[in-house]
């Protein structure tokens, strides 16, 4: 059964990104420089941000590079480099045009017409759709990059590999202690995260597979309402397990925040695996736009532009691995 998902769920991806490529055939770039006058409102998630900065700082001529964010202290982010000539606007005035509101934000603000173009760590959620639908809007949303749900632990937990049934046990409750799954004898603590958050959507419907997961509304301590949460509660936690994005994990967080990707059903989380699809939990980053948004828009453009080889470029270039059509 758990193999008939999986290729069930393979099937589903492939199905997605060759729906994406239906409606994206353009390789071509047709995007002309714009000022920052001109640039089009755009949000993302918290784990998509280095993607869309990226984008956004090509387009608009600044120079930039990685750095670590001074607000968290937790992640690695790519910042303009002001050392590198004259940006012709203020770093407060990019922001206002391109702020970070996190998956869930970043789709209300898309619903309510305050973003123009979002990049995102999943596709709209159901909760987004009925929000949507209420306020008669339709999105266009097209998987943009290869990403992947992975599971972390303290550095000083010896298991170092879960089945996916493993990992569902976990997360039903019906495995509650190491020694279940080849580790010491202790209770293990289940993080989560929170409801509507890209890492929450992403685990209840590419690894859970239907079944309820642990009510969190009776552990409170266990759910965390930001991407490093998780991170924050395995360093003093060597008996929790959490999850989280991929290039998160490994373009964001980095060394900042020591923690283990298990390995599941034996295959080890890396871009080698996420490209071939032999890691179990494989995912995808979205773009999305209003299907109203007018064509001749800049913010149109801007979203055709992400799905042509020099937007796979720059999204390869971030990090992520970019669906090429």
């Amino acid at each position: 059964m758990e193999k008939i998902l999986k290729i069930a769920l393979s099937m589903a991806l492939l199905v997605a990104g060759l729906s994406g490529c239906e409606r994206m055939q353009n390789t071509e770039s047709n995007w002309e420089q714009v000022s920052l006058q001109d640039w089009p409102l755009t949000d993302c998630s918290t784990s998509t941000r280095p993607v869309r900065d990226l984008i956004a700082y090509k387009l608009l001529g600044m120079p930039y590079n990685w750095e670590i964010d001074w607000m968290s202290g937790t992640t690695y982010i790519i910042n303009p480099d002001f050392s590198k000539g004259t940006i012709p606007f203020k770093y407060q005035d990019y922001l206002a045009k391109n702020p970070c509101n996190g998956t869930h934000g970043a789709y209300m603000n898309l619903i309510e017409g305050n973003a123009d173009v979002i990049i995102a760590s999943r596709d709209i959620s159901r909760n987004e759709k009925a929000s949507a639908e209420k306020a008669r809007v339709e999105l266009e949303t097209a998987p943009l990059a290869i990403d992947a749900l992975v599971f972390i632990v303290n550095p000083k937990n010896p298991v170092k590999n879960l089945t996916s049934d493993q990992v569902r046990k976990i997360y039903t409750g019906e495995i509650t202690n190491w020694k279940e799954v080849g580790g010491v004898d202790h209770k293990i603590t289940p993080y989560i995260r929170d409801a509507d958050s890209g890492s929450q959507e992403k685990m209840e419907t590419l690894v859970m597979n239907g079944l309820t997961m642990i009510d969190g509304s009776y552990m409170p301590e266990i759910i965390g309402s930001q991407m490093a949460s998780p991170y924050l509660q395995l360093e003093g936690d060597e008996y929790g397990i959490g999850y989280t994005p991929f290039f998160y994990c490994t373009a964001m967080v980095r060394d900042l925040l020591r923690v283990d990707m298990l390995s599941i059903d034996g295959v080890t989380p890396s871009k080698e695996s996420l490209r071939n699809n032999k890691y179990p939990f494989v995912s995808s980053i979205y773009a999305a736009v209003r299907k109203k948004q007018d064509h001749a828009s800049t913010a149109y453009k801007l979203y055709q532009f992400l799905f042509t080889d020099e937007g796979a470029d720059m999204i390869d270039e971030s990090g992520y691995i970019a669906i090429r059509h």
